[in-house]
């Protein structure tokens, strides 16, 4: 009996994963993986909980992956830079 009691009290748990692999140019890959678990019960757990824990994930894998010696995994894993702001251009300047 205690132990069906106990079975019944189990909470099912929210798990997020997050895995990259990359190629590093010289026929071989690094990848790095994270699994966390969201606090609470599954059914507990917003998307905005889990969206989180999903981003954290990934920045742990990224920060990882950025260590590595080969050049080519730290690139393809480094933040993309926003685009520069167009320039407003001289409504003077006549284009050719």
């Amino acid at each position: 009996m205690a132990n069906q009691t106990s079975a019944n009290q189990e909470t099912t748990r929210a798990r997020v994963v997050f895995r990259k692999q990359v190629s590093d140019g010289n026929y071989g890959t690094e990848s790095a993986e994270v699994a966390l678990e969201v606090p609470g019960d599954v059914y507990d757990a917003t998307e905005e909980v889990i969206a989180l824990a999903l981003e954290n994930a990934r920045k742990l894998v990224h920060e990882e992956l950025s260590k590595s010696p080969a050049w080519r995994v730290r690139d393809a894993v480094k933040p993309e830079l926003p685009p520069e702001p167009a320039t407003a251009a001289d409504p003077e300047e006549i284009p050719f």
